[in-house]
């Protein structure tokens, strides 16, 4: 006789992520309980000692290799194409699973069928509070990307919501990709996340999906997972710049429309005016260097042109 399909699967997705897999399967295999659940890691073709560790540390989880370096939303896609759970939950590889998270989530979703997404609750490693849910992306938060001191970067302004929301349940946006507890009907209705962006927006894309979709999307104080940080993201500042600008103009062009787009461009025009102004004082002053300053220029052209 067949064993019974999991309740819960798991999926991690790794790049270089010795450093962290460890502690983060530790938690799972800690706090999974007795619920039917499988763990899948999905290696995007470490050149570090991750699949070793998983192997021979945890042996029941099951590991998928040989398809290279696919990216984060394809590598979480061949994830949850390989799962078999009545319920998925993508958990980045730096993070850890705190007592009681998995069956608050389970809890919750079996209580609320219309509800497609949940947030948990993320703190960073001192304990203190990280933001796992946020609004969707509009002009306002386009300015202040650019004009970073009209506001701080975790203001309600800024696309955040408010550090007194985090105690009680209620609806958000779109939720953080660290930690995303997802319905498989909502996967079979939607689909996986968008393959074509490039190492951001790809949770916020498939969020608005499932929004569009008319699926509900909450957050629950009742589920604690830990959070490091991005700490596969190696890319150069001035890389990163251009990744987050050609995924924000895909998000606006794809789901907000050509005005909303336009306004982007405006507003990218005038912000790099700024930062083109502000990186000239500081070559003239010999803060950075003529290289630098190059690699700025490149990256400012690269970003209009998103």
């Amino acid at each position: 006789m067949p064993a019974p399909s999991p309740d819960l699967s798991i999926i991690t997705v790794t790049y270089n992520s010795a450093a962290v897999i460890a502690p983060c399967l530790s938690s799972v295999a800690a706090h999974r309980g007795d619920l039917r659940a499988e763990t899948l890691v999905v290696d995007n073709a470490s050149a570090d000692d991750t699949c070793e560790v998983v192997r021979q540390e945890f042996p029941w989880a099951k590991l998928i290799t040989g398809h290279g370096n696919i990216g984060f939303a394809a590598g979480n896609n061949l994830g949850l194409a390989a799962a078999q759970g009545c319920f998925f939950l993508l958990l980045n590889p730096d993070t850890e699973i705190r007592a009681g998270a998995l069956q608050a989530l389970l809890t919750y979703a079996d209580a609320h069928p219309q509800v497609g997404m949940i947030a948990p609750r993320l703190h960073n490693m001192d304990g203190s509070l990280q933001h796992s849910t946020f609004r969707f992306p509009d002009y306002r938060q386009a300015v202040y990307g650019f004009f970073e001191k009209l506001v701080p970067i975790d203001s309600v302004a800024n696309g955040r919501y408010a550090p007194d929301a985090y105690e009680i349940e209620r609806p958000v946006d779109h939720i953080l990709g660290a930690a995303i507890f997802v319905r498989r009907p909502l996967w079979e209705e939607i689909g996986g996340m968008d393959e074509n962006y490039a190492l951001y927006f790809e949770e916020t894309d498939w969020c608005y999906r499932a929004r569009q979709a008319g699926w509900e999307l909450r957050y629950i104080p009742t589920a604690t997972i830990m959070h490091r940080g991005a700490h596969s993201t190696s890319a150069a500042p001035e890389r990163s710049s251009v990744l987050f600008a050609r995924s924000q103009a895909r998000f606006y062009r794809k789901n907000l429309g050509m005005l909303n787009y336009l306004m982007l461009k405006d507003i990218a025009f005038v912000g790099l005016t700024y930062w083109l102004a502000r990186s000239s004082a500081a070559l003239l002053r010999g803060r950075i260097s003529q290289e630098q300053f190059k690699r700025r220029m490149r990256s400012y052209g690269q970003i209009l042109l998103a």
